[in-house]
């Protein structure tokens, strides 16, 4: 239905079954809204009307059926129209990020910084750290925060966060003390390969008990005390919890967090809700 004024002489009419009446309230002729309906109907193959003379005017059943699809039609246009010209003119902030620091860092970062500045609308995107690369350097981000992806424009800072072991409250402490069931993303490569050095230089030994493409996966079997994981310190949230020394694991090593501006975009926004991200990992660290 690409008439939406047509939509509308149609609705009124429906609740009125007068076209008389819904020429007044839309403050046109009758003639007018005879158009509209003959329009609709000629677009839809059917009559939407019964009407006859000495017969009062009635929906038919395609008429009762089509008038409740018109109602949704004209709502969604009124609610389209409105939140365009509610964000119009409001300042926005496209962050892209990975679901792992989404749900800690900047769930963290974004409470802050929506009571400083309610009036800015933030946007995220979450993807693979090489994949948000690409979208900053293509303008469809304003911001990337991620695993360091080296020197180059625009990087706002480089922090680094150790990375420690991670396991749900589940877990059987009889699963410490044999070969560690270990669980990472399926391409999770850099993580898996920091666990097995760690416990090669410690004469320790696991394997992969579980893997999952996505890191909610990995969480969800994490929770359910299948596996211990590798994460950076920053980004462990309840119920997960690092395992301390009395678990008996090998230190690993650390790693950097970077967020990156696109060379295009900047402005106080950006580098105020760049410096809550940065404090919330100090803080963490």
């Amino acid at each position: 239905m690409r008439d939406l004024n047509a939509l509308e002489s149609f609705v009124i009419a429906a609740e009125t079954l007068n076209f008389s009446v819904a020429a007044e309230r839309r403050n046109t002729v009758q003639s007018a809204i005879s158009t509209h309906i003959r329009k609709l109907e000629e677009e839809l193959g059917c009559l939407l009307f019964s009407r006859g003379r000495g017969r009062s005017m009635t929906l038919t059943p395609e008429g009762t059926a089509f008038v409740v699809y018109a109602r949704r039609i004209l709502g969604l246009s009124d609610e389209a129209v409105k939140a365009i010209r509610g964000a119009r003119g409001r300042r926005a902030i496209r962050l892209g990020t990975t679901v792992t620091l989404a749900m800690s860092v900047v769930a963290r970062a974004l409470g802050r910084y929506a009571a400083a500045a309610p009036e800015v609308q933030i946007q995220i995107q979450c993807d693979r750290s090489d994949a948000l690369l690409a979208m900053l350097d293509a303008g469809e981000i304003d911001l990337a925060f991620m695993m360091d992806q080296g020197r180059r424009p625009g990087r706002e800072f480089v922090e680094s966060t150790d990375l420690v072991w991670v396991a749900g409250p589940g877990l059987d402490p009889q699963a410490l003390r044999g070969d560690l069931p270990l669980v990472f993303l399926t391409d999770g490569r850099d993580l898996r390969g920091y666990a097995f050095d760690a416990l090669d230089r410690a004469g320790r030994r696991g394997y992969l008990a579980h893997l999952s493409p996505h890191p909610i996966g990995v969480r969800s079997i994490l929770q359910a005390g299948l596996a211990l994981s590798v994460m950076p310190r920053i980004t462990v949230e309840p119920p997960l919890e690092i395992l301390d020394k009395a678990a008996a694991l090998p230190k690993l090593k650390s790693v950097a967090l970077s967020l990156y501006r696109s060379t295009d975009a900047a402005s106080a926004d950006m580098a105020r809700f760049a410096a809550l991200i940065r404090d919330q990992m100090q803080r963490r660290a």
